[in-house]
């Protein structure tokens, strides 16, 4: 007999650690909150257009429409696929310091989801006759899926917005999939899981924000938030420099702070666009122009189209300022010359940054470079 549990037992078994349906009486809070946070401008409409977040304004049913929601006519499975690692997390050597990538970053596993996704929609095919073409399969995409991995019961919000999950703390990428049966058949109420407040008291991941971007309990501000100028080539406030440290991609402060994500016994898949845990700067200021560099991290999560060529390039110059290693010093001074404002400023910052180490010292202390 075809049921929920034989879904949820084949998304585990295409590779993911987790996997859930999503009920959708349990959206229709998150729906509130997000139109509660947009009246309020916390959420701009650039948040909103962004993503197609019809999936939660459109589960409440409407009375004056003839239309069913899409509850009373499809099922959304959520899944879950660790991108936790027992590896160092930096690799510098003397004379060649790196530039670090945040756990999620290190390899390409929204791809990795993707294709477990496109085997489990082959199973149910083959297995239960929904037609492949029928599905839409998503991670990383421009549905909210943070919001519907909470409103399966597999995930909590954290102070810091990120969705925990029990047992894989917040180290994991979301994938899912839209199946053409009703929800009311896949998933019914009684077998729905329930994640109750995780956080308590604690307070960790707020204080360890180096920029204050958690400026109450849940609520990220984006545009103060390290990760959210990440892939944007733009200017950065010298004190924002300074807190930048060695990144080159993803801000992991709250999430190391995090008891969740400590003593985490499910491990990432090897997966396709293996970058490991850091690059090396010298490598990355090597690769100019920044379509050269791109083409470096083509198949990775940083190849992404959203990430700038000269954001990575201007990561790397501030991670080289705040390594203040000597050796990367006629790196840096090329990008004085350069036309575009971003990469010359901030090169000339790192310059300044690097000032104090003498010629002869290759590795002078990292007081600054993140540990994550």
């Amino acid at each position: 007999m075809f049921s929920g549990h034989s879904v949820l037992a084949l998304a585990r078994e295409a590779g993911f650690h987790r996997a859930g349906f999503v009920d959708p009486r349990s959206v229709i809070p998150l729906a509130r909150r997000a139109r509660a946070l947009r009246t309020e401008r916390f959420l701009d409409h650039q948040a909103f257009d962004g993503l197609e977040w019809d999936w939660l304004f459109e589960s409440e049913p409407d009375p004056r429409s003839t239309v069913a929601p899409w509850s009373e006519t499809s099922s959304v499975l959520v899944c879950c696929l660790s991108c936790a690692r027992h590896e160092p997390d930096d690799l510098s050597t003397p004379g060649d310091p790196h530039a670090l990538i945040a756990p999620f970053a290190r390899a390409n596993y929204y791809r990795t989801a993707m294709g477990m996704l496109r085997t489990l929609a082959c199973r149910l095919e083959e297995e239960r006759g929904i037609p492949r073409a029928s599905l839409r399969l998503f991670s990383n995409s421009r549905i909210p899926e943070k919001p519907l991995l909470v409103a399966s019961g597999l995930a909590a919000y954290g102070r810091n917005g990120l969705a925990i999950v029990p047992g894989l703390g917040s180290l994991f990428v979301i994938g899912g999939a839209v199946i053409p049966l009703p929800s009311a058949e896949l998933c019914p109420a009684s077998d729905m899981p329930q994640t109750g407040d995780l956080c308590g008291s604690c307070t960790r991941c707020m204080s360890a924000c180096p920029v204050g971007a958690i400026e109450e309990p849940g609520l990220v501000n984006p545009g103060r938030c390290l990760q959210g100028s990440a892939g944007s080539a733009v200017l950065l406030e010298p004190r924002i420099m300074e807190a930048w440290g060695a990144r080159l991609y993803g801000c992991q402060e709250c999430q190391a702070a995090c008891p969740h994500n400590r003593a985490l016994t499910e491990e990432a898949p090897r997966s396709a666009g293996e970058l490991g845990p850091s690059v090396s700067i010298r490598r990355i200021l090597s690769l100019d122009p920044a379509s050269t560099l791109k083409e470096l991290f083509r198949g990775t999560a940083m190849g992404m189209s959203w990430v700038s060529g000269d954001a990575l390039l201007r990561n790397a110059l501030i991670a080289a300022g705040n390594r203040r290693d000597a050796s990367l010093r006629a790196d840096v001074e090329r990008f004085t010359a350069r036309g575009e404002p971003v990469l010359r400023q901030t090169a000339l910052w790192a310059l300044e940054r690097m000032s104090g180490c003498g010629k002869g010292n290759q590795a002078c202390a990292v007081s600054t470079a993140c540990s994550s």
